[in-house]
């Protein structure tokens, strides 16, 4: 019984000496773990304000078309915050008469060359078509517009927009009435009657 106690006395006289290392020890492995976490957690910071960086830099190309009275317009616009370059556009029919617009007729146009720059808020435009060359019994042209550009780091982008004219046929068609025109020349000439008098 005494060797019990003498030892139960031998260890606690060793933890009350070494208390300070023990706590220490202790103490330490917990700031290195907490360091070792709080470091992962800057880096993917860091890595994720990187990224949302880069995509504020990125090219973004658009293509669509704009109804201009009987003329359907094609666009393409940079929307996005850095220069593209070799910009290739390819436009596939699926369905339809698109083979009597402009576009489909050029032969250096903008589908058989690469546009070696396009700036950010850089537009071309220009007529596709007239409505009416492009409407067939079975409706408007059904079409898939691909395009491709690098962004200046050299990075591909690939986008495919898929064009469905047919909503063109919902709408009214008027001719533009010169009578606006007509009654703003009577106005004038109105007024400078007035003046004279």
């Amino acid at each position: 019984m005494n060797q019990i106690v003498k030892t139960l006395m031998d260890i606690w006289d060793w933890f009350l000496s070494n208390t300070g290392s023990l706590g220490m020890f202790v103490l330490t492995i917990f700031i290195a773990y907490y360091s070792k976490k709080s470091s992962k957690a800057s880096l993917e910071a860091a890595q994720l304000a990187k990224k949302e960086y880069e995509s504020k830099k990125e090219p973004e190309i658009i293509i669509y078309f704009d109804l201009n009275e009987f003329k359907l317009d094609f666009k393409m616009k940079n929307i996005g915050n850095g220069v593209a370059t070799n910009v290739t556009v390819n436009l596939e029919e699926k369905s339809g008469n698109f083979h009597k617009s402009y576009m489909y007729k050029m032969k250096n146009g903008i589908f058989n060359t690469s546009i070696q720059t396009f700036a950010p808020s850089q537009e071309i435009k220009g007529i596709a078509a007239e409505v009416s060359d492009i409407k067939s019994d079975s409706g408007y042209p059904v079409f898939t517009c691909d395009i491709n550009y690098f962004d200046m780091n050299g990075r591909l982008y690939s986008k495919s927009y898929d064009f469905d004219l047919n909503y063109l046929a919902g709408l009214v068609w008027t001719k533009k009435d010169n009578l606006a025109a007509g009654l703003e020349g009577i106005e004038k000439e109105i007024r400078n009657l007035h003046s004279k008098l």
